[in-house]
This record gives structure tokens, sequence and C-alpha cells, in this order.
């Protein structure tokens, strides 16, 4: 473990308003935990036992930020740096002593205080005893029962981590795992965005499954009943390792798709990585192969038919509370995935047959080919030469048309004079398939293909 006094002392925002701390005022949480293990926390906690809001005022007149209620209920306030991006939070204390704060928080690596004032760690729950040992382990029952999103964040702290669950934690969690059914979609998300942001996302579904959560969290893809067993075998040897592919070809896909791992830390909604979403598309499109291969109507043998593979993900994104954005990627992803397999296994698709692909799967393109790739029958050298060809088709030619088309519509209004929107379109996308065929290169030759076309 780091030196946590040296670390607090030479900390350039921490030395700036270490003077202005009032007596029973003490960092906690998430920074402390993330000092202690060397890095730089990205935001800061105060508990302080003196007014909230003067401290707070105090604090931000010299950072030069002014202070916002973050929720005035449980007495919160927010500090947002500009010049470094990190928050501020300031509460008050959930106790009469800090240790008693400290005991009604969710994780032990996350009940730890620093007495700044004393240049003390107060660590009540052996927290850093856990931190050394890389173990996650939840404060107690009553706590996740007082918040049952705490059953979540241990699952993410996992990944985030890499840091095992305690036996016990985990067994809390699968007593209790339905109760995350009464939390809001947008706390829920945005532990999922957290951990599958990482380089490992497949380990958060494969820890959701052994905490018997994926029921819970994807109720839409579970309407059989089942022994959990079964449900665990079939998600541990069908549905994770397709995961567990895609996080290892996402980590080496700058080696076949150069450039493309910086698309996928772009951010499709605030806080949401492109990445994040395929590894949610990844994993909703396996438990859909579960469904389709493997379960019917218990009463008629049946195979069950019901909403379409887009609407169950659309669905539960939108109960996720995930942007209208953000849905569209992952509903359009899994809608053309068998598209994008029948793509991939052609022998050599012609230039008109990889332009009609990119222009199917648009910006998604990175996305509909890794996740198409991450499936066990696709795994030779066949698809993954064609995954490069279009790569590099994508990236120059066709970005490089899409930048300077050869005509515009008002080009073909000129020529076939008042014509409605959908028409100038067709003529336009043909214009563009003659470019991809190689039979037209210039303006001039554009726009006699479309005077040969329209005599």
């Amino acid at each position: 473990m780091h030196d946590l006094s040296r670390t607090v002392s030479s900390n350039e925002i921490l030395k700036r308003i270490e003077d202005l701390l009032p007596q029973r005022t003490y960092l906690v949480g998430g920074c402390i935990r993330d000092m202690l293990l060397g890095r730089v926390p990205p935001d800061f906690d105060l508990v302080t036992y003196a007014p909230v809001a003067d401290l707070a005022g105090r604090i931000a007149g010299r950072l030069g930020s002014r202070p916002f209620w973050m929720d005035e209920r449980r007495g919160v306030i927010r500090i947002a740096l500009k010049s470094s991006g990190a928050n501020i939070d300031i509460s008050e204390p959930k106790g009469l002593s800090i240790e008693e704060d400290l005991r009604a928080r969710d994780l032990t690596i996350n009940a730890m205080a620093y007495d700044i004032s004393h240049h003390r760690l107060i660590d009540p729950l052996s927290g850093i005893h856990d931190l050394s040992r890389g173990m996650i382990r939840i404060v107690s029952e009553e706590n996740l029962l007082n918040d049952p999103l705490r059953s979540l964040r241990a699952v993410r702290f996992s990944v985030t981590l890499d840091f095992a669950v305690h036996e016990e934690s985990s067994r809390m969690i699968k007593r209790h795992a339905g109760r995350l059914r009464g939390v809001s979609g947008e706390r829920i998300k945005q532990e999922f965005v957290q951990a599958l942001g990482t380089v490992h996302g497949a380990d958060f579904f494969r820890l959701l499954t052994w905490n018997a959560l994926v029921p819970v969290l994807f109720a839409p893809y579970f309407p059989w009943r089942e022994q959990e067993n079964n449900q665990q075998h079939a998600l541990l040897s069908l549905v994770i390792p397709a995961c567990q592919e895609l996080d290892g070809i996402i980590y080496a896909c700058d080696a076949l798709m150069p450039g493309c791992s910086d698309l996928l830390t772009q951010e499709i909604e605030n806080g949401v990585q492109r990445g994040a979403l395929l590894r949610l598309a990844s994993f909703l499109l396996g438990l859909e192969e579960l469904r389709s291969g493997n379960h019917q109507s218990r009463e008629s043998g049946i195979p069950v038919r019901d909403r379409s593979v887009e609407d169950r993900a659309r669905d539960l994104c939108s109960s996720l509370r995930f942007s209208t954005r953000s849905v569209r990627t992952i509903s359009s992803l899994l809608g053309r995935e068998k598209r994008t397999q029948r793509f991939l296994a052609q022998r050599d698709p012609s230039s008109l047959d990889i332009h009609r692909f990119c222009e199917d799967t648009a910006e998604q393109l990175p996305e509909a080919l890794l996740l198409s790739l991450s499936r066990t029958h696709t795994q030779e050298a066949l698809p993954r030469q064609t995954v490069a060809r279009v790569w590099e088709y994508y990236r120059t030619t066709y970005q490089g048309h899409k930048k300077s088309p050869l005509i515009s519509g008002n080009d073909v209004v000129g020529v076939l004079g008042g014509v409605a929107g959908p028409e100038v379109g067709k003529w336009l996308r043909a214009i563009e398939e003659a470019r991809a065929r190689g039979e037209i290169r210039t303006r001039g030759e554009a726009m006699e293909f479309l005077r040969r076309k329209i005599g």
C-alpha cells in the first residue's frame, strides 16, 4: 500500500484547501481507496461535522468554482473543477461519529477515512486488509438490504479492480438478488457502463452469472422457469465464452483494423463508450441464441416465438435509461448481426458488396465487424481477411467518397426537374454504387451517367 499521508499532502487540490478544513472533516470512500492503490482519484469526498454549505462556499471560492446541491435531502454539495475535471463532494455525516458513518457504507474498501487535521487513517472495518488481499467484502447484510444496488456495486468493483468477491458476500448477493428489481434503471446503468468500460468487461457477465443476478437484471430473456444450475451452466458454457472472445478481439483490434481502438473509446452518450455498448450487445446476442436454441414452451413443446431481437434489446436498454442513441446502437447491431455473418461468409465480396455493407452498417461498422468476429463459427482466416479488406475500404475509399460526393441533390434536380426527395436519394445512391464499381470517377462522368440513365 502507498503512504497515504504523503499522497494526501502532495495532492495539488488538497494542498490548496487544507487550511480551510475544520476539525472533524475527513476524506472518505473511494478517494482513500484509490490513493492507497497508488492511483490519482478522479474525485474527492469529504464528510464534515461543520456546516456543509459554509465549508463548500469557502472551498469553491478558493478554487474559483461554485457549489451546488447534489442531494439536499442527504446534505451533499458538489464543487466541479473545470481545470482538472475533478469533483469535490462535501456531505453531512451519517452518524454521530465518523466510525458510525463508515459502518453505514457499501464495501469495506470504501469504508475508510483520513483525518486531515491529525494525519491518520480511520479504518474500523479492516478495509486496508481487504484492499491488500484483493478482496471485495460487503460491510453488512443490513447495509445490503438498505440499498440492494450494493450487490451490483460489489460485482462492478470486482471487475474494475480485478478483486475477488468474498464468499460470504457472494452468498448475501445470491440471497437478496431479487431486491435489485426495486432499484432504478438509471442507477443500475451506471454500474453496467463502469464495468463494461474495462478491458475485461466479460468478467462482469461471468460474475453476474455466478452471483445469480443475470435472470434478475435480464428478465426479458428468461421467460422460462429453469433450475438455477441449468441456467448457470448454459450461460457459462455458451454465452460467456463469446463475450470473452470479444474482449480479446477488442484488445488486439488495431492489428486487424488500425485505429479501431480509438473509435471504441468514443462516447455515444455521456460516460458511455462505444466499446461498453458493444460488450453489452455481445451478451444480449448470446442470450438470444440461448433462447432460440434451447428453450420451448413447456406446455406445448413449440419453440417460443415472441418479440423481435431488436424489440427485446430496445425494451431492456430503455428500462436501464440508456439514451435513444445508445438504444438504437445496440438494437441495430443485434438486428443486422445475421446479415453481417452472411456477408463475412462470402469468399470474395465485390467492391459493390463492400460498399453496400458500409452503407448498411453506417457508423456502426467497427462494432458490427468485431461482434461477428467474436462468434465462434467465424474464427477462420477467411472472415478475418474479409474484415481487414472491408476496414481498409471503409476508412479510405468509403469515407473519402462520403466527404467528397461527385454530385449533389441539386444536380439531380437540375437534370430530372421537379422530383421528390426519395427519388433524388435513389439517384444519388445509384451514382455512388457506380463509383464503387469503378464505372465513374469524376463529376462529369457522374452527370453523364445520370443523363444516360434518365434518357
